[in-house]
């Protein structure tokens, strides 16, 4: 039975690296690396929860094809309950080329396919008996849930007694809190990057970004800040947590794990502080390797591993 139920959009990642320019016009460039992995903000987060150990259930829309079995046969063995994953037959899987440069950092190009249909309905609590916490994620890539919609799925939740949290992604229509705000009075938990948090408010630093998010209605806020970890906003306070120096593989997914980790120490009572050290754990496991997830262990391991570290 599943406590922590995610929402979000569903993509095979197709990993390149590494890809520090695109070829000119009839040229060849060989990479090193050219992977298929389970990608998408709704997999990789709900691939790291089960991975850590987490009672997990995924929600999201794949076509009926190759890449949607191959999505729904990884979360599976990771012990994903997938059940609620609407199997489109007018729809393709979502497919994202991830052009990873010589230092890490990432480029995208995607292809929404079946994400583009994924609506409010298709959570179905009938199935979802034992949900204590829905995160939603990839807001800006769900078109289906712009405003209102994901207002209504959030609110729900929280009638029924679940807490929320929610990831936005970028917003490639450029009106960010125009679409957002709507959803974020029924927010516990907002986590968007540093650079999404400034584009919704207008703020640059981290302290004012999040105030203004809770001006905003939400809850709490927690900025991801990449290699300089984290910062908090809440009812216990405003708190920044470094991040682990660690040798950078490539960063897909690594917010999502972040987010993860953070959910599974909430989910297990720890306090905010070591939630917030526990999620940048996660997320620097998951840049050491290539592929979102493929860094994830249970969660004494990684916690062992990082105590290891932060001596």
């Amino acid at each position: 039975m599943s406590q922590i139920v995610v929402v979000g959009n569903f993509v095979v990642d197709i990993i390149g690296k590494p890809v520090d320019r695109l070829p000119q016009r009839g040229e060849l460039e060989l990479l090193e690396t050219l992977e298929t992995h389970v990608g998408g903000n709704g997999p990789n987060t709900a691939g790291a929860l089960a991975r850590l150990g987490a009672s997990v259930a995924a929600i999201g829309r794949v076509g009926d094809d190759l890449y949607g079995r191959f999505l729904m046969e990884q979360m599976q063995q990771w012990g994903v309950e997938t059940g609620g994953v609407v199997r489109d037959p007018e729809s393709v899987t979502g497919v994202t080329f991830v052009a990873v440069d010589s230092t890490g950092e990432r480029s995208f190009m995607h292809h929404l396919g079946a994400n583009a249909r994924l609506q409010a309905s298709d959570v179905r609590w009938e199935l979802l008996p034992a949900a204590k916490h829905l995160h939603l994620t990839a807001y800006f890539v769900l078109p289906a849930l712009d405003g209102e919609p994901a207002a209504a799925l959030l609110a729900l939740a929280k009638a029924r007694g679940v807490t929320t949290s929610l990831d936005v992604c970028w917003d490639r229509t450029g009106r960010w809190m125009e679409t957002l705000r709507p959803c974020i009075p029924f927010t516990d938990v907002l986590m968007p990057s540093e650079e999404e948090g400034a584009r919704l408010t207008g703020e640059r630093d981290p302290a004012r970004i999040a105030a203004a998010l809770r001006s905003a209605g939400a809850k709490s806020v927690v900025l991801k800040l990449g290699e300089r970890g984290c910062y908090y906003s809440g009812p216990e306070g405003e708190i920044a947590v470094p991040a682990f120096s660690v040798a950078v593989r490539e960063t897909t997914g690594a917010g999502d794990c972040f987010i993860a980790g953070f959910l599974h120490a909430r989910s297990r009572s720890w306090d905010i502080r070591r939630s917030l050290w526990f999620g940048n754990a996660c997320g620097a496991r998951s840049v050491q390797a290539v592929g979102g997830v493929t860094g994830m262990a249970p969660a004494a391991e990684i916690e062992a591993w990082a105590n290891g570290l932060w001596r």
